[in-house]
């Protein structure tokens, strides 16, 4: 997996870390869910994610390559991305009740960490974020090292 840039060749390197419920975590490691989304304003050029599954795992277990980072109405986001949204419309729309927008993180291609690993072994002292953050290719090169990324 390249850390310099996205397959849809970006010359960007942005990297956001992302908690994710694991049920959802894991739809997009086996590549069941292609789509992320997020409710607060997320950057349109990232080129990586990773992912992190949240309590009761609370471990990275893979790195996914973005394609691409849409905004739109909840509704149009819904219509856009339910093929391979990898959640329920009722979820979803009880995710963005209320919200005017919806970033819609379409990802290209994912590598499943063969061992998990623990944020804090790959950055002492890092913090779990409520939504996400965004690391830098350090962080993603020792993830990748420490997880013998597949």
């Amino acid at each position: 997996m390249s850390v310099s840039s996205g397959s849809s060749g970006k010359q960007s390197s942005t990297i956001a870390f992302l908690p994710i419920k694991p049920q959802y975590a894991h739809r997009i490691v086996s590549g069941k869910k292609r789509f992320e989304f997020r409710k607060a304003n997320f950057a349109s050029d990232v080129s990586h994610i990773v992912i992190y599954a949240s309590t009761p795992v609370m471990k990275i277990i893979g790195v996914a390559e973005v394609s691409s980072v849409g905004v739109a109405s909840p509704t149009a986001t819904w219509e856009s991305t339910k093929h391979a949204a990898g959640i329920s419309r009722q979820a979803f729309r009880e995710y963005f009740s209320g919200r005017k927008r919806a970033y819609a993180i379409a990802i290209e291609s994912v590598c499943a960490l063969e061992n998990w690993v623990s944020p804090h072994d790959v950055q002492v002292g890092f913090r779990i974020p409520q939504s996400f953050s965004y690391v830098n290719q350090p962080f993603l090169r020792r993830v990748l090292k420490k997880g013998g990324a597949r």
